[in-house]
């Protein structure tokens, strides 16, 4: 829940459309984001390195669609909020490192000022489709929340059934059996969900000013790691049942071995 790899995309500056046409300024970004948080980084041919941005996801109540905003504070976020829906004050990203006193760094900083300006609106920039939908990301978040709530149980109730034989049917096999179940349903719903979001919004609109202003083309867009540890989730609460009833099934075989070898010798029904 709390990793930045539930999707990574890279692409390259758009020559053709809002930003600069200038083609020495032409640079590539690479993104990787999360539920809550994320990272951007972009090179330039004037950047001496990568210059990183944070990213976190601002959701303003009664929009009904979230930013994946570069602000650093809940300020900095309504304001690049605002300036890309409503088109009020343009808002800059923040480096997260500090920018060396010197020419060639001024120069990279008067650049992306210019960037910024050149696609100032007075009018509101983009609908919903360019922004994350909300209802989709915090139903996520919810379905989410209870597979490892879940998780958590089932991997209680194993740790306590091998320490101890429960009486009460809830807390043996049948829990686990339970607790897994809801896993697995919980899980496939919010592998559905986020791949629902990504496929219909996020593969080709992140949900970051460079793609909302189109300054920047994607040229791959992907489901991190972070997406599949949820299908590995899946599997392990499947073999974790799988495994438990087929030790259930052998030791039921077991015991009918030993009461048939108890009946037929003598004194066996005495012991």
């Amino acid at each position: 829940m709390g990793t930045d790899y539930w999707i990574v995309s890279e692409g390259s500056q758009n020559t053709s459309g809002s930003g600069s046409t200038d083609l020495s300024f032409e640079s590539n970004i690479k993104i990787n984001y999360g539920l809550f948080n994320g990272r951007k980084t972009t090179k330039g041919q004037l950047d001496l390195a990568p210059v990183p941005y944070s990213l976190t996801v601002f959701c303003p109540g009664g929009e009904g669609v979230c930013l994946v905003s570069c602000g650093t504070t809940e300020v900095e976020q309504k304001q690049e909020f605002d300036y890309l829906r409503f088109g009020e004050t343009a808002y800059r990203c923040q480096r997260t490192t500090k920018v060396l006193k010197t020419s060639r760094s001024r120069l990279v900083q008067l650049a992306s000022d210019i960037s910024v300006k050149e696609t100032a609106r007075s009018v509101p920039v983009r609908g919903n489709d360019q922004f994350m939908d909300y209802g989709l990301w915090v139903t996520t978040l919810i379905f989410l929340s209870l597979m490892l709530s879940f998780q958590v149980i089932s991997a209680g109730l194993c740790f306590f059934n091998t320490v101890t034989i429960p009486i009460e049917m809830l807390v043996g096999p049948m829990g686990i059996y339970l607790a897994n179940g809801v896993v697995g349903l919980t899980g496939l719903i919010t592998l559905s969900l986020w791949g629902d979001l990504f496929s219909s919004k996020l593969s080709s609109e992140l949900a970051i000013q460079e793609t909302i202003l189109d300054i920047y083309l994607m040229s791959s867009s992907n489901l991190g790691y972070s997406y599949w540890f949820v299908l590995c989730s899946l599997i392990f609460a499947i073999a974790s049942s799988v495994c438990i009833r087929f030790r259930n099934s052998l030791r039921k075989f077991s015991n009918q071995n030993v009461v048939g070898v108890e009946s037929s010798t003598p004194g066996g029904m005495l012991y």
